[in-house]
């Protein structure tokens, strides 16, 4: 090349503009934050079988590849989510009571402790109700959701769930330290499950009312006022869906074929309870029920049709007893306790049908989905009307959400096997309900006892 030709090339570079390097992209300090926080709504709006990782990565805005930078899988994503939830809501309690959770060994129900602490019980039930709203849907994403998680995921979930508890074991102990351990840990799960119950629905109150009334609610279970022996024989004694497989000695063809379809029902209860509806095939059913696969699709055209056989005879049983109630009462009060009792004993004797209602409809189909929610709110609502007859100072949406976190603790308790083996649990959960819908835990009546029946 000629000095000429250089000198040219030397000027062009000189004088061409210099493009300055793109700025690196760098990632969001709280991007993981945000996938948490987005995939823990879309689980508990959608469910964990309808969403996948794709429909996460988009709501947050990134690639599916980005996504898998941070979680493994969708299964991992879920496990990170609880424990996520979960470590905020222990240590949201932990910093309203403003010092660490009690070492292993100190005093609690049974055993010699301080005088009652009224002040550390508020802190601790303060802590939980101002997590319970802020994380609102985690209790029912965990609850529905456990099963699919990996075995060491399931284990750090429960660990921390066991670890909730035990913080309200302390309020129960600050506020009732004469109870024996088993009486003290049940109070314990009840509160608990008053304190979370608005995961379970969607009534909208001002922030710090509905925080006063579940701090209401909660203080009120723990001070129900247990009975100390079984106050009547259950009435659903020797009624229950798991009779229906029974055999008569004599049956035409007709009969075996509604014996058929009951046992189908009452084995996929058992195992959509169990194992979660998205871990059960056709299949599975049927040689549970001592069926064929291929001859189930006799009786139900499909696993979701099965499911909604359930949900609905579930919704009979509620209007059954709820029929019931209100005409047995003389006065409002007595078909409130009635309705209360009735559904204790209804959930004590069929605790799969309850879990498998509470957990397992985001699987129905869209449509049928919608109207079992709408059912259950009707039902809800009938309960509600009732109560603000007996308690004229309750708005609707208050007494629902007394009437919601009744029925939670129920639901919960039937679920838990520890509280399940209690011999007089019927008793007690209607002690508990009536410490929470009537704020004392008498069924006598002797306050309001005259107002009309609803009929």
């Amino acid at each position: 090349m000629g000095t000429e030709s250089r000198d040219r090339t030397a000027t062009r570079r000189r004088s061409s503009p210099v493009t300055a390097a793109a700025p690196r992209r760098t990632r969001p300090a709280n991007r993981k934050a945000t996938i948490l926080a987005v995939a823990g709504e879309r689980f508990a709006r959608e469910g964990y079988h309808r969403t996948s990782m794709a429909d996460i990565a988009a709501e947050v805005g990134i690639s599916s590849t980005a996504l898998y930078r941070h979680f493994r899988n969708k299964q991992d994503l879920l496990g990170r989510t609880l424990i996520d939830g979960l470590d905020r809501t222990l240590a949201g309690v932990q910093q309203a009571v403003g010092h660490p959770e009690q070492p292993d060994g100190e005093s609690g129900p049974g055993q010699p402790g301080p005088a009652p602490d009224p002040v550390l019980a508020e802190s601790i039930i303060a802590g939980l109700v101002d997590q319970s709203l802020t994380h609102r849907r985690l209790t029912a994403l965990w609850q529905r959701e456990v099963k699919a998680l990996s075995e060491e995921d399931r284990r750090a979930v429960l660990v921390r769930v066991a670890r909730v508890h035990r913080w309200v074991l302390r309020a129960v102990t600050a506020l009732r330290p004469e109870l024996d351990a088993g009486r003290g840990e049940m109070l314990a799960w009840f509160a608990l499950s008053a304190a979370v119950s608005p995961t379970q629905h969607n009534v909208q109150l001002p922030r710090a009312v509905f925080a006063a009334q579940l701090r209401e609610l909660t203080t009120a279970v723990i001070h129900a006022d247990l009975p100390a022996a079984p106050a009547t024989p259950s009435a659903s004694d020797g009624d229950g869906v798991g009779e229906a497989g029974a055999s008569p000695a004599v049956r035409d063809g007709s009969v075996d074929r509604v014996l058929r379809r009951e046992r189908l029902i009452a084995a996929a209860t058992r195992l959509f309870d169990e194992r979660g509806y998205a871990a059960v095939g056709i299949e599975d059913i049927g040689a549970a029920a001592g069926i064929s696969g291929p001859s189930v699709y006799h009786h139900f055209g499909s696993k979701a049709e099965l499911l909604a056989e359930i949900v609905d005879r579930n919704e009979q049983w509620i209007r059954l007893y709820t029929a019931r109630a209100m005409r047995g009462g003389g006065t409002s009060h007595e078909s409130l306790v009635l309705l209360l009792r009735s559904y204790a004993e209804f959930a004590i004797e069929h605790p799969d049908l309850i879990g498998t209602t509470v957990t397992e409809v985001v699987h129905l189909p869209v449509d049928e989905a919608r109207r079992c929610r709408r059912a259950h709110r009707e039902g809800v609502v009938t309960w509600a009307r009732l109560l603000q007859v007996v308690r004229p100072e309750l708005t609707v949406d208050q007494a629902r959400v007394a009437v919601q976190a009744a029925t939670a603790v129920v639901g919960d308790a039937v679920r838990n096997g520890r509280l399940r083996a209690r011999p007089h649990l019927a008793d007690e959960l209607v002690a508990a309900g009536t410490a929470l819908l009537l704020g004392r835990g008498d069924e006598s009546g002797s306050e309001g006892s005259g107002q009309p029946r609803i009929s």
